[in-house]
């Protein structure tokens, strides 16, 4: 159970947006208090009322935004958290975290926080392979982030780390993480 654990949801641009809501969902029944911060890029894959509705708090999508009865500022929600997961990453957000860029509101929550911080990645095989998305991947792991990545088999026979891990794996990997850390 993760009652009195305080996660934050990163979702990001990309064709497995949408999986994000099963991972709040399942987080949500483990008793975690879940809110949802999106990037522009990924209200356009999926509705930020999805994530409101399973989440049960408002979605954060511009820093600047002042919602009625929610403090959306990215230290409230940096402070809150106990672990801050982005699932799932791009590329280019994991470009965006290794670089030190702050022009949004997750990746302003990334550097405002001393949470627990895990990306899931998920992009086509040959960017995943190219030399600077590794090196940012290694950045961030030397920095203390956690990647969760689960070996897919494509019908091929292909092995592959690329592709966003599975609901239940990024679920129990998220529980383990707080559980070492309690």
């Amino acid at each position: 159970m993760l009652k009195g654990k305080n996660i934050v949801i990163g979702v990001t641009g990309c064709s497995t947006a949408y999986k994000a809501a099963d991972i709040v969902s399942g987080l949500v029944a483990l008793q975690a208090n879940v809110d949802v911060i999106m990037t522009e890029s990924a209200t356009k894959f999926v509705t930020p009322l999805t994530f409101r509705n399973v989440s049960g708090n408002p979605v954060v999508q511009d820093q600047f935004a002042d919602p009625v009865s929610w403090n959306a500022g990215h230290k409230k929600l940096a402070d809150k958290a106990d672990l801050l997961l982005i699932a799932p990453s791009t590329a280019n957000f994991i470009g965006k975290a290794a670089g030190g860029i702050a022009d949004d509101m997750l990746s302003t929550t990334i550097l405002s926080t001393e949470a627990i911080t895990v990306f899931a990645p998920h992009m086509n095989p040959k960017m995943y392979q190219k030399p600077v998305v590794q090196r940012n991947i290694k950045s961030l792991q030397q920095d203390g982030c956690v990647f969760i990545q689960q070996e897919k088999t494509m019908p091929s026979g292909k092995k592959l780390y690329s592709l966003l891990a599975d609901v239940e794996f990024i679920i129990q990997e998220v529980t383990r993480l707080l559980e070492a850390r309690a």
